[in-house]
């Protein structure tokens, strides 16, 4: 669910040029920026081939895109043997094959549990950093599962949870400016039993696992 709602917001961006320009723009003037969001894909990618190295797996590979470019990119999914769970996935341009497009590593538990996990997502231009980087914090809580998610400078980006609490349907879904909202007391979704109770144990911040390596 969370790989479809960034990679959703993603698509919409990458046909609005507009935003695209203003948005590389502001990314060119802050080189602070550029180097932290570079640095954590390349250790995104470095986690992932230190992943693949040590657990045996297999891959499948599919091409995908967008409109007017179909086959934009080559996508390699990276499956354990042991328990067929995904360990990564990682997108590569097709007429540019050193070009990463996009890419999620997975850290799970001794059950398979997704724990914590590791995206950076490029545009197909402006490529001077990318546009979307995220670690994402999952906890288990029940029959709930929600997770937390932040970007390569630290901030808190989104939070999720789904499952069920006492017999009832729990769908939470908080966007950045609804979460700093509720810190700084303009709403009070955090103080509900149901958020309480999807959150508890989670990070508040990324620590040291703000870097994938």
């Amino acid at each position: 669910m969370k790989r479809k709602i960034i990679l959703s917001c993603l698509f919409l961006l990458v046909f609005t040029f507009g935003r695209f320009a203003s948005a590389d723009e502001s990314i060119k003037v802050d080189n602070v920026h550029v180097r932290t969001w570079n640095k954590f894909a390349t250790d995104t990618l470095a986690l992932h081939e230190k992943l693949i190295t040590e657990i045996p797996h297999s891959v499948k590979t599919k091409l995908g895109g967008y409109a007017g470019k179909p086959e934009f990119y080559k996508e390699d999914s990276y499956y354990a043997k042991n328990n067929d769970k995904l360990i990564s996935r990682v997108q590569w341009e097709r007429e540019n094959s050193a070009n990463l497009h996009a890419i999620e590593v997975f850290i799970r538990d001794v059950q398979g549990r997704v724990m914590r996990d590791y995206t950076a997502a490029y545009l197909p231009a402006y490529r001077n950093a990318p546009i979307q980087t995220l670690v994402s914090f999952h906890e288990y809580n029940g029959e709930l599962h929600a997770f937390r998610s932040f970007d390569a400078s630290g901030d808190r980006i989104v939070e999720r949870c789904t499952g069920t609490l006492k017999g009832k349907d729990v769908n939470l879904l908080l966007d950045e400016d609804e979460i700093y909202a509720a810190i700084e007391g303009r709403s009070n979704v955090m103080e509900q039993a149901d958020y309480q109770a999807c959150f508890k144990g989670m990070p508040q911040a990324p620590g040291k696992y703000l870097s994938p390596q």
